[in-house]
């Protein structure tokens, strides 16, 4: 199942209700600009444009908890 992209702003995602009992897989996709591609693709056009530094800025975690009801 996808999920909607994380906000880069406060890049936290919430998967518990994704996880099933026993192996789970996550996979992290990270999209980087298009200039990043272009600049090694198109030579000619984009060769002079400078690299950009994106992608993830730290380990990516997943931190256990519990849920639980408060009354």
């Amino acid at each position: 199942m996808r999920l909607a992209p994380a906000d880069r702003l406060r890049p936290v995602v919430d998967v518990g209700a994704l996880l099933r009992h026993g192996d789970n897989t996550l996979e992290i996709e990270v999209a980087t600009p298009l200039i990043n591609r272009l600049r090694v693709v198109q030579l000619a056009v984009f060769g002079a444009a400078a690299r950009q530094a994106h992608g993830l800025v730290g380990p990516v975690r997943l931190v256990p908890y519990v849920q639980a009801t408060v009354g």
